[in-house]
């Protein structure tokens, strides 16, 4: 069995979801099967969305097999929290010493091998030669275009989103007539104490140079600009003129940013897993994609070949 753990926001969650899919497609007479465990206690941004998303819209090929409590513990041996709701961090706690015990023991022998790509540098070719008769639990994040460029059509039949409703559609019309670019702004977490000296937040020297880029490709472009910082866009982006703020879709809507940035012609992305998705699930033929070559304070982003992305 392979188990796959699932954490963070949206679109760590859906590159998540791509090793899963990934994993069942390589691997077609082996149980694979999703940890969702994390999102008991640590619920950020919006919980664990992809099946509130995803998992009833009709046509999509979504498909998750959740892990049960006796199957996280026999593949990774720890025991997971087993239920959601206020119980559930006082149930991690009183499990911390036990976790603790069990790892200081060694697994148990029925247990399998755990992959932790940020521990352990684990690789696309890794992943592609698992030893399946062991059991195996995998995580990390696995945002590398390894793991998703022969995938996107996969993906788009996977990942379906919702019909829009409400203000949204006409702003998906508008971006549809015009010759619409979306430009990211992520701000928020990564001011907070959590991120602070580990993502950038990107300036205007990463935006206006992207500008630029797009306007060597498109005539006449339409600026749409996504963010939780309406204010700030409003002030740092006075510089660009006829803009667009994008700020209408809050808590468990918040996904629908992706969805309208996906509709535009062009994506000026922010070093963030949530506009990288939306460029990636983007049907738009030709569209590009304007990419920061730094995604973290002390770590380039991976350079990326495919057709229509721009690194600056």
């Amino acid at each position: 069995m392979i188990v796959v753990r699932f954490t963070s926001g949206l679109g760590n969650q859906m590159f998540q979801y791509n090793l899963y899919s990934m994993l069942k497609e390589i691997y077609p007479g082996t149980k694979v099967k999703a940890d969702v465990t994390w999102f008991y206690t640590d619920n950020e941004h919006h919980g664990f969305e992809l099946e509130r998303i995803f998992g009833s819209v009709p046509g999509s090929g979504f498909s998750l097999d959740i892990a049960s409590t006796s199957e996280i513990y026999s593949v990774s041996g720890q025991i997971p929290t087993p239920v959601k709701g206020i119980l559930a961090k006082p149930a991690k706690f009183l499990l911390g010493p036990v976790n603790r015990k069990l790892r200081e023991a060694g697994k148990p022998a029925k247990c399998g091998i755990t992959l932790n790509q940020l521990e352990s540098k684990i690789d696309y070719e890794t992943i592609c030669n698992l030893d399946v008769s062991k059991n195996h639990y995998i995580f990390g994040f696995f945002i590398e275009e390894a793991y998703y460029k022969d995938r996107i059509a996969a993906l788009k039949k996977e990942l379906v989103f919702p019909a829009l409703t409400g203000e949204n559609v006409a702003i998906a019309e508008r971006m549809e007539q015009e010759e619409s670019v979306s430009i990211h702004v992520r701000r928020g977490d990564y001011l907070s104490q959590t991120y602070a000296g580990r993502f950038l937040c990107l300036e205007k020297d990463y935006y206006e140079p992207a500008v630029e880029v797009v306007k060597q490709h498109i005539q006449n472009p339409k600026f749409y600009i996504f963010s939780e910082d309406a204010e700030y866009v409003k002030k740092a982006f006075d510089w660009l003129g006829d803009i667009t703020i994008v700020n209408i879709n809050k808590g468990d809507d918040s996904y629908k940013d992706m969805q309208l940035m996906s509709k535009c012609k062009a994506n000026i992305i922010a070093n963030s897993t949530f506009s990288q998705l939306a460029s990636i699930l983007n049907d738009n033929p030709e569209h590009i994609t304007v990419y920061p070559a730094k995604y973290m304070a002390d770590e380039d982003t991976e350079v990326r070949t495919m057709p229509g992305w721009i690194r600056i």
